[in-house]
């Protein structure tokens, strides 16, 4: 047998410019909604890719994106499909990569709508009306610190967490999984589906250092 070397997520590039200061916007209300209901489009379909190759990881003895490829004499592990683990984990980071370029331009398009019908709510507008989360809530947040990145993408105490990037209540297996979602996005937006005061809400979430500790500034709990 050939020794291979435990080469996870981390041996595969997933970084990705922040364009949203070059991105060219529709100039009119209606272009704007146009634009915005086609990424969303694109974002439901990014997303269903996710789901695909997260429950490949799950059915191959749940190795995620981190778990070793080798046993404990650095062997390829026989008992799960090391062609389709890979294969899955890299398609995972284009994907999860690909999903925060289109929530950037699905953010930027809905701050520029707001500029340009402060007067209208912009789910009302005809750019879609808010559709309830398609995943129940498997995490409320607490303590959000003052001036913390969370604070400064609008989440607030008792948020209900319906999904974070690529995770949610299906694939959810522990607050591991949160952490390994918030490192890999370390200066980069990714969507996060919550609910609020019973209305669904998607904001945004960009950890980042700060003059607190971690990344966030807030904590979550299981439901």
């Amino acid at each position: 047998l050939r020794r291979e070397n435990n080469v996870g997520s981390s041996g595969i590039n997933a970084e990705y410019g922040d364009y949203r200061e070059d991105l060219q916007l529709p100039s009119s209300v209606e272009e704007l909604k146009a634009f915005i209901n086609n990424a969303t489009e694109e974002r439901n379909a990014i997303q269903e890719e996710i789901d695909i190759h997260s429950e490949v990881l799950r059915r191959e003895n749940n190795v995620g994106m981190d778990g070793p490829l080798v046993d404990d004499e650095q062997y390829p592990r026989s008992d799960i499909d090391l062609v389709a683990v890979r294969s899955s984990r890299q398609q995972l980071i284009r994907s999860t990569n690909d999903m925060r370029s289109v929530m950037c331009k699905i953010e930027a398009a809905l701050i520029k709508l707001h500029q340009l019908s402060p007067a209208q709510n912009v789910n009302s507008t005809g750019a879609g009306p808010i559709q309830p989360p398609t995943r129940p809530p498997f995490l409320r947040v607490h303590g959000v610190l003052p001036d913390s990145p969370a604070a400064v993408s609008g989440l607030k105490d008792n948020d209900q967490i319906c999904q974070l990037g690529s995770l949610h209540k299906d694939n959810f297996t522990g607050l591991g999984d949160v952490a390994e979602v918030v490192r890999l996005s370390v200066n980069k937006a990714v969507a996060l589906k919550l609910i609020r005061d019973g209305q669904p809400k998607t904001i945004a979430l960009k950890p980042r250092s700060w003059a607190g500790r971690g990344v966030l500034g807030c904590n979550v709990v299981e439901l």
